[in-house]
C-alpha cells in the first residue's frame, strides 16, 4: 500500500503565520494533486501546550540575544 505522509502543513507555516515559511504555501496545490495516488493518507501538525518548554518565552532567566 503507498502512504502519502503530510507533515505540519499548517497556517503558522505558511506566508502570513506566525512562524511563517517564506512560499510554503506553493507546496498545497502539489499536496492536492497527489492525494489522489495514495489510499492512505496521513497528516501530522506541530503542536504544544501553553507552558512546553520549547517556547522562548519559558526560559526568561536566558537570553536570546547576545
Amino acid at each position: 500500500m503507498k502512504a502519502l505522509l503530510i507533515v505540519d502543513v499548517q497556517n503558522d507555516f505558511l506566508p502570513g503565520g506566525a512562524l511563517q515559511v517564506p512560499e510554503g504555501d506553493r507546496i498545497i496545490p502539489v499536496i492536492n494533486n497527489i492525494q489522489k495516488y495514495f489510499r492512505l493518507i496521513v497528516a501530522t501538525r506541530d503542536w504544544h501546550p501553553v507552558n512546553h518548554g520549547s517556547f522562548a518565552s519559558n526560559h526568561a532567566a536566558k537570553s536570546l540575544v547576545k
